[in-house]
């Protein structure tokens, strides 16, 4: 199983190896897709792959230092908007968003992480990300 989150760390455990417990104690793999470490703050994007009891096990200990909420996952583009430009497959950091053969527009939703780059980047606001 697969389930990507948002993780804020809370400011007390910011120096904590949370991530390398989380790995050790669950034997879950974790890829991270966006990190933000600041002195007193950090914010993640993770991706967890494991089965349904390391998954559990896993938000068990993420919760303990932090929030947890779940990526959007649902991307919905608006084709009476979209003229296919490409800027938003330009700014996809996890290549979500393809053009093909005749050069529209494609949405691969389970590779979404949901940040938003190709709704701010669109000229038309074509796509919106919906909280499902």
């Amino acid at each position: 199983m697969k389930k990507r989150i948002y993780y804020w760390v809370a400011e007390e455990f910011v120096n904590r190896p949370i991530i390398s417990e989380v790995v050790l104690k669950t034997r879950i793999m974790i890829n991270i897709l966006m990190a933000k470490i600041k002195p007193h703050e950090s914010f993640l994007m993770l991706e967890l792959n494991g089965d349904k009891n390391q998954l559990n096990d896993a938000m068990n200990i993420l919760m303990k230092y932090g929030e947890v909420e779940d990526v959007p996952k649902m991307i919905q583009k608006d084709n009476n908007k979209c003229i296919d430009c490409g800027a938003c497959v330009v700014h996809c950091p996890v290549k979500a968003i393809k053009t093909d053969e005749d050069y529209s527009i494609v949405f691969d939703e389970k590779e979404c992480i949901g940040c938003k780059n190709c709704v701010k980047v669109c000229p038309t606001k074509a796509i919106e990300i919906l909280d499902i």
